[in-house]
């Protein structure tokens, strides 16, 4: 090998069995920048307006209340599948099929159940000549009940059964003193 001097300078090898060394980096000066020499503002580009999104529709959820879509398609308790054309012994319907309907579970009931109160208590206050009131009470709560509260059903109706045996009771309480007071009034002027 033949050695040419023409100013590069050699390599120097490193030593057997080591790292090569290495040099660092010359470190270049970068010309320092005024702060009055800044690039000058530029006009800002129009930009496209947003596209609005296309609306998206929610996911569908099942309705837990629906009727499944063919008999026996449901699930039984354990894993068991109904078959189609399988009937209940007995003719009993399973609950939530069959014309039952669901109720929330906290569903609000208290017109329902002041109409069963006033009700009972109507009938009791009745016997001694003071259930007219609470038995008109009853009545009312017992029709707001129904139409507002159709699933208190027990409630209700028994708030419209009591509230109308309190009104009948108190109708007649009230025909038994009216007859009374008459005819304490025509006897006291037939001693005259």
């Amino acid at each position: 090998m033949a050695a040419n001097n023409d100013d590069v300078p050699p390599i120097p090898l490193p030593p057997s069995g080591g790292p090569a060394p290495v040099e660092p980096a010359p470190v270049v000066p970068t010309p320092a920048v005024p702060p009055t020499a800044a690039k000058p503002p530029t006009a800002p580009t129009p930009e496209a307006a947003p596209q609005p999104l296309p609306p998206v529709a929610p996911p569908a959820r099942p309705d837990p209340y629906a009727a499944p879509a063919q008999p026996g398609s449901y699930a039984q308790p354990g894993g068991y599948a109904q078959p189609s054309g399988y009937a209940q012994p007995g003719g009993y319907a399973q609950p939530g099929y069959g014309g039952y309907t669901a109720v929330p579970a906290s569903a609000p009931q208290g017109v329902s159940i002041a109409s069963m109160i006033t009700g009972i208590g109507a009938v009791l206050l009745s016997f001694v000549s003071f259930g007219f009131l609470p038995a008109v009470a009853a009545v009312i709560l017992g029709h707001l009940g129904q139409r507002r509260q159709p699933y208190a059903r027990a409630y209700w109706l028994t708030g419209l059964v009591t509230g109308y045996i309190g009104l009948g009771i108190s109708l007649l309480w009230g025909l038994v003193i009216l007859f009374g007071v008459i005819a304490a009034v025509t006897s006291s002027y037939s001693y005259y």
